[in-house]
């Protein structure tokens, strides 16, 4: 109960609790629609997204943040209400116009873990597009950096 709490102050209050929240939120659209392209439940994902999370952020309440924003994110796209992976991946490019550095955070081999969780062969096929897509955009902006 008292995680449920916590988790819904950190959704709803993001800004305000998570230091660096935009850039959280990056990675967590980064995930998201590499998990979205399979059209597959989060669970055949769950245990491979978590090590990679803890890879990234050593401090267990920036972890949760970036879970429960993937999380966020995969349940708006599955309700189709507001948000889809293609409206997603055009978010993508717009955050990498306005902040370049953050194609630093996309890092294909996490995207490529992910993508050994699918098991659809289409689905693979399309992940595979996305990450090679993104791994261009990461290698376009690292070249400008240059």
């Amino acid at each position: 109960m008292l995680k449920k709490i916590k988790n819904y102050f950190f959704g709803a209050f993001r800004a305000i609790f998570v230091y660096h929240h935009t850039s959280l939120e990056f990675r967590a659209k980064i995930y998201t629609v590499v998990i979205a392209g399979a059209n597959e439940p989060l669970n055949h994902y769950q245990s491979t997204l978590e090590e990679i999370v803890r890879e990234i952020y050593h401090e267990a309440d920036r972890a949760e943040a970036l879970l429960l924003t993937v999380k966020e994110y995969l349940v708006a796209i599955q309700n189709k209400k507001t948000m889809s992976d293609e409206t997603l991946l055009i978010d993508i490019i717009k955050e990498l116009r306005l902040v370049p550095r953050y194609a630093l955070k996309i890092e294909p081999e996490h995207l490529r873990r992910l993508q050994e969780c699918t098991y659809e062969h289409d689905s693979k096929i399309y992940q595979d597009r996305l990450i090679e897509f993104l791994t261009r955009k990461r290698n376009e902006y690292e070249e400008l950096r240059r």
